[in-house]
Order: structure tokens, then sequence, then C-alpha cells
């Protein structure tokens, strides 16, 4: 039986190989005593690590949203929808914490939508 092309976007094994790393060096340095697992990462069969992440932002300086851009879309989607659903809740609050929640919702949704800027030194 043939195994089917997995449809999981991932730079890792791009930035790897550009920089000449076999797969048991770039799992050395992010300290793993194994590179088999590394090479699911690679594959799209297992999820990063938040750990795995930054410490392929550390050593190839690309962050995780660009490195893995099909997790990031999976967890954006959905905490949007949470946001969204929580702004929905807040619709008739008048209390100041409530109004608080609902501008970051706002600014939040915005951002989703390109509409804002990330707000630097928060």
């Amino acid at each position: 039986m043939k195994k089917e092309k997995s449809d999981v976007l991932c730079y890792l094994r791009t930035h790897r190989r550009v920089w000449g790393l076999t797969v048991k060096e770039l799992a050395s340095l992010i300290g793993f005593q194994s590179a088999s697992h590394m090479s699911r990462i690679e594959h799209g069969k297992r999820t990063p690590k938040v750990e795995v992440a930054l410490a392929c932002q550390v050593i190839f300086g690309i962050p995780p949203s660009a490195m893995f851009p099909h997790v990031y879309t999976r967890v954006e989607d959905r905490v949007m929808w949470n946001i969204y659903q929580l702004h929905l809740a807040l619709e008739n609050t008048t209390s100041l914490a409530g109004l608080r929640k609902r501008e970051l919702c706002e600014l939040a949704l915005k951002r989703a939508t390109g509409k804002a800027k990330p707000l630097e030194g928060i």
C-alpha cells in the first residue's frame, strides 16, 4: 500500500537542509536523543511542542508561525473562534472588566482580518 503525501506545511526540513544539517544534528541541537522524533515533525506527522518551535527560531531565526504555518493556522482558527464567542458573550457588558475584555477581543479580531497592527511593547 502506498502512503499518501502529507499536506502539512512545514519548512523545518527546508531550513535544515539549506544549512547542511542532518536530522540527527538538528535533533541534537534541540536536545532530542533520537532523530526519529525530529523527522516526524519535519514530515508533519507530529506537532512540534512550543519548546521545539522556539528552539527552531533560535537556530534558524524564523518565527514558529512561519516555520510551521499549518500548525499556526490551525491554532489561530481555534483561538479566533473562541475570541469571537467571548466577544458575543460580552455584547451587553457594562463593567470595566467586561469592557476591557471586549476591547481585547476587538483588537484580536481586527488583527486577524488585517485591519490593525499588533500593539508594540505589550
